[in-house]
C-alpha cells in the first residue's frame, strides 16, 4: 500500500530557493509550483519570446545537505510516478528531471535516467520507516554536473 505524500512544517522553502536560482541559471526556465500533495514540485516551461512558452516536463528537488561525494537517496515510488506521467519524448528536450542539490554543485538528471536503478529496501535514520529507494551517486552522471551552489 503506497502512503499519501506527505508536507511537513516548513515544506517548500528550499524548494522555492532553489526554483529561483535554476529559473537564473537555466535561461528561458519559468517553474511553475505543482498543487499541495503533487509528487513533483515544479512544471517546468520554456520561454520562446512574445509571452508564449512550451511545458518541457516536470521537476523534482532533492535537498541533499552533504556534498556529492556521498549518494542521493530516492524513494522508488516517487520515482514510478514520475515515470508514468507524461511527456514521454516529446522533443529533445522534453523530459522530467530531478536536480539533488548538494552543497557543491547540483545534478540536473533526467528521470528516465535512473529509472533502470534497482530498489533497494532502506531503513530511515529518523522514523526507522522501510522504504524502497534507489540510490544516486552524482559521480554516475557527470554529464548533468553543474558547478552551480545553491544556500539556503
Amino acid at each position: 500500500m503506497l502512503e499519501p505524500i506527505r508536507q511537513v512544517a516548513g515544506d517548500g522553502k528550499r524548494e522555492k530557493i532553489a526554483a529561483v536560482a535554476l529559473q537564473d541559471y537555466f535561461k528561458g526556465w519559468k517553474l511553475y509550483p505543482t498543487p499541495r500533495f503533487f509528487f513533483t514540485d515544479f512544471h517546468i516551461t520554456l520561454l520562446h519570446g512574445n509571452g508564449r512558452e512550451n511545458y518541457i516536463g516536470d521537476l523534482e528537488i532533492k535537498w541533499l545537505k552533504t556534498d556529492s561525494s556521498r549518494a542521493a537517496i530516492f524513494p522508488f515510488n516517487k520515482l514510478q510516478q514520475i515515470m508514468i506521467s507524461p511527456p514521454y519524448t516529446d522533443t529533445d528536450y522534453s523530459y522530467h528531471r530531478i536536480c539533488f542539490r548538494y552543497s557543491d554543485g547540483i545534478a540536473m538528471i533526467p528521470a528516465r535516467e535512473i529509472a533502470h536503478l534497482e530498489p533497494t529496501f532502506h531503513t530511515r535514520w529518523d522514523t526507522k520507516e522501510r522504504d524502497l529507494v534507489v540510490f544516486v551517486n552524482a559521480a554516475d552522471y557527470p554529464q548533468y554536473w553543474h558547478n552551480l551552489v545553491i544556500n539556503e
